[in-house]
Protein backbone atom coordinates (compact mmCIF):
# COMPACT_ATOMS: atom_id res chain seq x y z
CA UNK A 1 0.00 0.00 0.00
CA UNK A 2 2.73 2.52 1.17
CA UNK A 3 4.72 1.83 -2.28
CA UNK A 4 1.73 2.23 -4.62
CA UNK A 5 1.44 6.08 -2.81
CA UNK A 6 4.96 6.58 -3.33
CA UNK A 7 4.59 5.50 -6.73
CA UNK A 8 1.36 8.39 -7.69
CA UNK A 9 3.71 10.85 -6.09
CA UNK A 10 6.34 9.85 -8.10
CA UNK A 11 4.10 10.15 -11.12
CA UNK A 12 2.44 13.70 -9.95
CA UNK A 13 6.38 14.97 -9.54
CA UNK A 14 7.15 14.05 -13.20
CA UNK A 15 4.22 15.52 -14.07
CA UNK A 16 4.82 18.98 -12.51
CA UNK A 17 8.71 18.86 -14.28
CA UNK A 18 6.76 18.51 -17.78
CA UNK A 19 3.60 21.17 -17.01
CA UNK A 20 3.29 24.58 -19.24
CA UNK A 21 3.57 27.59 -17.70
CA UNK A 22 0.53 28.54 -16.01
CA UNK A 23 -2.20 29.58 -17.95
CA UNK A 24 -4.87 30.65 -14.73
CA UNK A 25 -3.92 31.84 -11.18
CA UNK A 26 -6.20 32.12 -8.24
CA UNK A 27 -5.58 33.18 -4.53
CA UNK A 28 -8.51 33.51 -2.28
CA UNK A 29 -8.92 34.23 1.06
CA UNK A 30 -11.78 33.19 3.70
CA UNK A 31 -11.81 33.55 7.58
CA UNK A 32 -14.56 32.96 10.13
CA UNK A 33 -14.72 33.84 14.44
CA UNK A 34 -16.91 32.15 16.97
CA UNK A 35 -17.56 33.92 19.96
CA UNK A 36 -18.84 30.93 22.28
CA UNK A 37 -20.50 31.28 26.27
CA UNK A 38 -21.31 28.28 28.02
CA UNK A 39 -22.25 27.07 31.19
CA UNK A 40 -23.86 24.25 33.21
CA UNK A 41 -23.13 21.69 35.79
CA UNK A 42 -21.11 18.22 35.88
CA UNK A 43 -20.53 16.24 38.71
CA UNK A 44 -16.93 15.56 37.55
CA UNK A 45 -16.05 19.19 36.43
CA UNK A 46 -12.71 20.20 37.28
CA UNK A 47 -13.11 24.00 36.71
CA UNK A 48 -13.84 26.66 39.65
CA UNK A 49 -17.14 27.78 38.25
CA UNK A 50 -20.02 26.69 36.07
CA UNK A 51 -19.38 28.74 32.89
CA UNK A 52 -16.59 29.96 30.31
CA UNK A 53 -16.14 32.15 27.35
CA UNK A 54 -13.99 30.57 24.07
CA UNK A 55 -13.62 31.30 21.14
CA UNK A 56 -12.26 29.67 17.82
CA UNK A 57 -10.89 31.68 15.02
CA UNK A 58 -9.44 30.57 11.45
CA UNK A 59 -7.92 32.41 8.48
CA UNK A 60 -8.19 30.27 5.24
CA UNK A 61 -5.66 30.76 2.00
CA UNK A 62 -5.98 29.24 -0.85
CA UNK A 63 -3.99 29.28 -4.18
CA UNK A 64 -4.92 27.63 -7.44
CA UNK A 65 -2.73 27.25 -10.93
CA UNK A 66 -4.20 25.89 -13.78
CA UNK A 67 -1.62 24.55 -16.30
CA UNK A 68 -1.75 24.58 -19.92
CA UNK A 69 -1.84 20.78 -19.74
CA UNK A 70 -5.19 21.32 -17.50
CA UNK A 71 -3.62 19.75 -14.29
CA UNK A 72 -4.56 22.56 -11.54
CA UNK A 73 -1.64 22.46 -8.53
CA UNK A 74 -2.82 24.29 -5.41
CA UNK A 75 -2.17 25.13 -1.99
CA UNK A 76 -4.29 25.86 0.86
CA UNK A 77 -3.19 26.93 4.50
CA UNK A 78 -5.72 26.90 7.85
CA UNK A 79 -4.69 29.55 10.31
CA UNK A 80 -5.74 29.70 13.94
CA UNK A 81 -5.98 33.39 14.74
CA UNK A 82 -6.67 32.89 18.81
CA UNK A 83 -4.88 34.21 21.05
CA UNK A 84 -2.84 32.00 23.14
CA UNK A 85 -2.76 29.42 20.26
CA UNK A 86 -0.11 27.18 20.68
CA UNK A 87 0.24 25.99 17.06
CA UNK A 88 -0.87 28.68 15.01
CA UNK A 89 -1.27 26.17 12.01
CA UNK A 90 -4.68 24.64 11.60
CA UNK A 91 -3.84 22.34 8.06
CA UNK A 92 -1.27 22.68 5.63
CA UNK A 93 -1.14 21.07 2.05
CA UNK A 94 -0.17 21.36 -1.43
CA UNK A 95 -2.07 19.20 -3.95
CA UNK A 96 -2.31 17.90 -7.75
CA UNK A 97 -6.14 17.85 -9.32
CA UNK A 98 -7.21 16.65 -12.43
CA UNK A 99 -8.85 13.94 -14.57
CA UNK A 100 -6.68 11.51 -12.85
CA UNK A 101 -8.10 12.58 -9.76
CA UNK A 102 -6.66 14.59 -6.79
CA UNK A 103 -3.35 14.18 -4.75
CA UNK A 104 -2.66 15.93 -1.58
CA UNK A 105 0.38 15.99 0.20
CA UNK A 106 1.10 17.92 3.56
CA UNK A 107 -0.98 18.36 7.08
CA UNK A 108 -4.54 17.79 6.54
CA UNK A 109 -7.41 15.18 7.27
CA UNK A 110 -7.10 11.46 6.13
CA UNK A 111 -9.72 10.04 3.84
CA UNK A 112 -11.01 8.20 6.87
CA UNK A 113 -12.07 11.16 8.69
CA UNK A 114 -13.11 13.56 4.62
CA UNK A 115 -15.53 10.50 3.86
CA UNK A 116 -17.03 9.67 7.26
CA UNK A 117 -21.08 10.07 7.38
CA UNK A 118 -22.45 10.77 11.06
CA UNK A 119 -25.46 12.45 13.26
CA UNK A 120 -23.72 16.02 13.03
CA UNK A 121 -24.40 15.66 8.98
CA UNK A 122 -28.09 16.79 10.62
CA UNK A 123 -26.55 20.22 11.75
CA UNK A 124 -24.93 20.82 15.05
CA UNK A 125 -22.94 23.52 16.25
CA UNK A 126 -20.74 23.92 19.30
CA UNK A 127 -22.08 22.43 22.90
CA UNK A 128 -23.57 19.30 20.75
CA UNK A 129 -23.42 15.46 21.00
CA UNK A 130 -21.45 16.01 17.66
CA UNK A 131 -19.19 18.86 18.49
CA UNK A 132 -18.24 19.11 22.59
CA UNK A 133 -16.19 21.75 22.05
CA UNK A 134 -17.01 25.01 24.92
CA UNK A 135 -14.76 24.96 27.78
CA UNK A 136 -17.16 23.74 30.43
CA UNK A 137 -17.88 20.73 28.23
CA UNK A 138 -13.64 20.23 28.26
CA UNK A 139 -13.63 19.83 32.28
CA UNK A 140 -17.02 18.29 32.37
CA UNK A 141 -16.42 14.92 30.74
CA UNK A 142 -14.31 12.74 32.94
CA UNK A 143 -14.70 9.24 31.61
CA UNK A 144 -12.90 7.66 28.40
CA UNK A 145 -16.24 6.67 26.09
CA UNK A 146 -16.06 8.69 23.13
CA UNK A 147 -17.51 11.96 23.60
CA UNK A 148 -18.44 12.27 19.75
CA UNK A 149 -18.81 9.57 16.90
CA UNK A 150 -15.40 10.97 15.32
CA UNK A 151 -13.94 7.54 15.38
CA UNK A 152 -9.83 7.52 15.44
CA UNK A 153 -8.09 9.25 12.97
CA UNK A 154 -4.88 10.14 11.79
CA UNK A 155 -6.07 13.74 12.43
CA UNK A 156 -3.28 16.48 10.85
CA UNK A 157 -0.62 14.82 10.81
CA UNK A 158 1.66 15.01 7.93
CA UNK A 159 0.38 12.58 4.53
CA UNK A 160 0.17 11.96 1.48
CA UNK A 161 -3.68 11.00 0.25
CA UNK A 162 -5.49 10.05 -3.27
CA UNK A 163 -8.95 10.83 -4.20
CA UNK A 164 -10.60 9.36 -7.36
CA UNK A 165 -12.42 11.00 -9.80
CA UNK A 166 -16.60 11.50 -9.24
CA UNK A 167 -17.95 8.76 -10.90
CA UNK A 168 -21.98 9.20 -10.78
CA UNK A 169 -21.75 9.97 -7.13
CA UNK A 170 -19.50 7.28 -6.08
CA UNK A 171 -15.85 8.46 -4.94
CA UNK A 172 -13.21 6.84 -2.77
CA UNK A 173 -10.33 8.17 -1.01
CA UNK A 174 -6.93 6.66 0.73
CA UNK A 175 -4.30 8.25 3.14
CA UNK A 176 -0.82 7.13 4.40
CA UNK A 177 0.40 8.88 7.49
CA UNK A 178 4.10 7.50 8.39
CA UNK A 179 3.67 9.18 12.02
CA UNK A 180 0.23 10.25 13.49
CA UNK A 181 2.55 12.11 15.77
CA UNK A 182 4.27 14.54 13.26
CA UNK A 183 2.71 17.80 12.35
CA UNK A 184 -0.67 16.68 13.94
CA UNK A 185 -2.77 19.36 15.85
CA UNK A 186 -4.18 16.88 18.81
CA UNK A 187 -7.81 16.21 17.32
CA UNK A 188 -7.64 12.56 17.34
CA UNK A 189 -7.21 9.66 19.96
CA UNK A 190 -3.82 9.06 18.77
CA UNK A 191 -2.77 12.41 18.78
CA UNK A 192 -3.90 13.20 21.90
CA UNK A 193 -2.12 10.55 23.42
CA UNK A 194 1.41 11.86 22.16
CA UNK A 195 3.77 11.22 24.30
CA UNK A 196 5.91 9.16 26.51
CA UNK A 197 4.59 5.77 28.34
CA UNK A 198 5.82 4.06 31.60
CA UNK A 199 8.46 2.42 29.95
CA UNK A 200 9.33 5.81 27.44
CA UNK A 201 7.82 4.83 24.47
CA UNK A 202 6.22 7.34 21.77
CA UNK A 203 2.44 6.12 21.86
CA UNK A 204 1.52 7.61 18.48
CA UNK A 205 0.46 5.42 15.44
CA UNK A 206 3.11 4.94 13.06
CA UNK A 207 1.79 3.37 9.23
CA UNK A 208 -1.11 4.61 9.45
CA UNK A 209 -3.84 3.72 6.40
CA UNK A 210 -7.26 5.42 6.24
CA UNK A 211 -9.51 4.42 3.60
CA UNK A 212 -13.14 6.13 2.47
CA UNK A 213 -15.72 5.33 -0.14
CA UNK A 214 -18.43 7.62 -0.47
CA UNK A 215 -22.09 8.90 -2.14
CA UNK A 216 -23.48 12.31 -2.97
CA UNK A 217 -26.28 12.07 -4.87
CA UNK A 218 -29.84 12.96 -5.33
CA UNK A 219 -33.34 11.00 -6.50
CA UNK A 220 -36.40 13.19 -7.11
CA UNK A 221 -35.31 16.05 -4.63
CA UNK A 222 -34.23 13.70 -1.98
CA UNK A 223 -30.51 13.93 -1.17
CA UNK A 224 -28.30 10.86 -0.40
CA UNK A 225 -24.78 10.85 1.19
CA UNK A 226 -23.19 7.29 2.41
CA UNK A 227 -20.47 6.74 3.74
CA UNK A 228 -17.95 4.28 4.97
CA UNK A 229 -14.88 4.56 6.70
CA UNK A 230 -11.73 2.26 7.82
CA UNK A 231 -8.20 2.95 9.53
CA UNK A 232 -5.56 0.41 10.14
CA UNK A 233 -1.79 0.82 11.49
CA UNK A 234 0.20 -0.08 14.35
CA UNK A 235 1.23 2.13 18.15
CA UNK A 236 4.17 2.93 18.46
CA UNK A 237 4.86 1.95 22.04
CA UNK A 238 5.69 -1.75 22.27
CA UNK A 239 4.64 -4.72 21.41
CA UNK A 240 3.83 -2.24 18.76
CA UNK A 241 -0.24 -3.60 18.83
CA UNK A 242 -2.18 -3.09 15.73
CA UNK A 243 -4.81 -0.77 15.18
CA UNK A 244 -8.23 -1.35 13.50
CA UNK A 245 -11.06 1.14 12.90
CA UNK A 246 -14.44 1.18 10.74
CA UNK A 247 -17.29 3.27 10.67
CA UNK A 248 -20.12 4.44 8.26
CA UNK A 249 -23.36 6.30 8.00
CA UNK A 250 -26.20 7.57 6.05
CA UNK A 251 -27.78 11.33 5.61
CA UNK A 252 -30.80 11.77 4.17
CA UNK A 253 -32.71 15.33 3.14
CA UNK A 254 -35.65 16.33 1.96
CA UNK A 255 -38.28 19.31 1.79
CA UNK A 256 -35.50 20.86 4.67
CA UNK A 257 -35.22 18.19 6.86
CA UNK A 258 -32.01 16.09 7.31
CA UNK A 259 -31.83 12.72 8.94
CA UNK A 260 -28.65 11.86 9.47
CA UNK A 261 -27.16 8.32 11.74
CA UNK A 262 -23.91 6.78 11.90
CA UNK A 263 -21.72 4.27 13.65
CA UNK A 264 -17.97 3.63 14.36
CA UNK A 265 -15.72 0.43 15.95
CA UNK A 266 -12.26 0.41 16.90
CA UNK A 267 -9.72 -1.68 18.35
CA UNK A 268 -6.44 -0.95 19.85
CA UNK A 269 -5.41 -4.28 21.72
CA UNK A 270 -3.64 -3.48 24.65
CA UNK A 271 -3.08 0.20 24.08
CA UNK A 272 -6.66 1.78 23.97
CA UNK A 273 -8.60 -1.32 24.08
CA UNK A 274 -12.10 -1.38 21.84
CA UNK A 275 -14.55 1.34 21.81
CA UNK A 276 -17.61 1.90 20.03
CA UNK A 277 -20.43 4.66 19.77
CA UNK A 278 -23.56 5.09 17.37
CA UNK A 279 -25.40 8.64 17.00
CA UNK A 280 -28.36 9.58 14.96
CA UNK A 281 -30.02 13.28 14.52
CA UNK A 282 -32.49 15.16 12.71
CA UNK A 283 -31.92 18.82 11.32
CA UNK A 284 -34.45 21.10 9.69
CA UNK A 285 -33.70 24.67 7.74
CA UNK A 286 -36.17 27.09 6.60
CA UNK A 287 -34.91 30.49 5.80
CA UNK A 288 -32.83 32.20 8.27
CA UNK A 289 -33.81 29.72 10.78
CA UNK A 290 -32.51 25.82 11.82
CA UNK A 291 -33.17 23.24 13.97
CA UNK A 292 -31.49 20.29 15.53
CA UNK A 293 -31.88 17.32 17.67
CA UNK A 294 -29.52 14.74 18.17
CA UNK A 295 -28.33 11.92 20.27
CA UNK A 296 -25.63 9.36 21.32
CA UNK A 297 -24.59 6.41 23.20
CA UNK A 298 -21.14 4.95 23.44
CA UNK A 299 -18.93 2.28 25.41
CA UNK A 300 -15.41 2.20 25.89
CA UNK A 301 -14.77 -1.72 26.49
CA UNK A 302 -11.84 -1.54 28.13
CA UNK A 303 -12.54 0.84 31.08
CA UNK A 304 -16.55 -0.11 31.00
CA UNK A 305 -17.20 3.57 30.79
CA UNK A 306 -20.05 4.77 29.11
CA UNK A 307 -21.76 7.94 28.20
CA UNK A 308 -25.41 8.27 26.89
CA UNK A 309 -26.08 12.09 25.79
CA UNK A 310 -28.57 14.49 23.77
CA UNK A 311 -27.96 17.94 22.31
CA UNK A 312 -30.98 20.53 20.24
CA UNK A 313 -30.10 23.27 18.96
CA UNK A 314 -31.56 26.52 16.85
CA UNK A 315 -29.46 28.94 15.20
CA UNK A 316 -30.73 31.66 13.08
CA UNK A 317 -28.70 33.87 10.23
CA UNK A 318 -28.75 37.44 11.38
CA UNK A 319 -27.22 38.36 7.89
CA UNK A 320 -25.07 36.68 5.00
CA UNK A 321 -22.20 35.47 7.09
CA UNK A 322 -23.80 35.81 10.61
CA UNK A 323 -25.42 33.81 12.57
CA UNK A 324 -26.29 33.12 16.53
CA UNK A 325 -26.93 29.67 17.76
CA UNK A 326 -27.99 28.09 20.93
CA UNK A 327 -27.26 24.63 22.18
CA UNK A 328 -28.37 22.71 25.33
CA UNK A 329 -26.93 19.30 26.22
CA UNK A 330 -28.08 16.78 28.79
CA UNK A 331 -25.46 13.65 29.32
CA UNK A 332 -24.84 10.86 31.77
CA UNK A 333 -21.50 8.93 32.13
CA UNK A 334 -21.09 6.06 33.81
CA UNK A 335 -18.05 5.35 35.38
CA UNK A 336 -17.93 1.94 36.47
CA UNK A 337 -16.51 1.95 40.36
CA UNK A 338 -15.98 5.74 39.89
CA UNK A 339 -20.11 6.23 39.94
CA UNK A 340 -21.73 8.64 37.24
CA UNK A 341 -21.06 11.68 35.97
CA UNK A 342 -24.23 13.96 35.27
CA UNK A 343 -23.47 16.66 32.61
CA UNK A 344 -26.22 19.92 32.05
CA UNK A 345 -24.92 22.35 29.83
CA UNK A 346 -26.38 25.41 27.77
CA UNK A 347 -24.14 26.69 24.99
CA UNK A 348 -24.49 30.27 22.75
CA UNK A 349 -22.51 31.64 20.26
CA UNK A 350 -22.09 34.41 17.51
CA UNK A 351 -20.39 33.43 14.40
CA UNK A 352 -19.34 35.23 11.93
CA UNK A 353 -17.38 34.52 8.65
CA UNK A 354 -16.08 36.33 5.28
Amino acid sequence: MKKVLMASSAIVGATVLAASPAAAQELTLNAFQVFVASGGDADNDSSDRGFAFSTNTEIHVKGEIMADNGITFGFRVEIEADSGEDNNVDENSIYAQGSFGKLEFGNNDGAEDTFMVNGSNSGVDYGGVGNPTSNFLDTAFGGNAPTSVDMTDSSDATKITYTTPNFNGFSAGISYTPDTQDGSDGNSFAAANTGLNSDGDSVGIHDHVGLGLGYDGEFNGVGVELGLTGGFGSFDAEPEDDFFSIGGGAAISYAGFTFAAGAFWEDGDNNSGERWAVDAGIGYATGPWSFSINGITSENDNSGDELLAGSANAGYQVAPGVRVFLTGYIGEEDLGAGGTNDIVAVTSGLAVSF
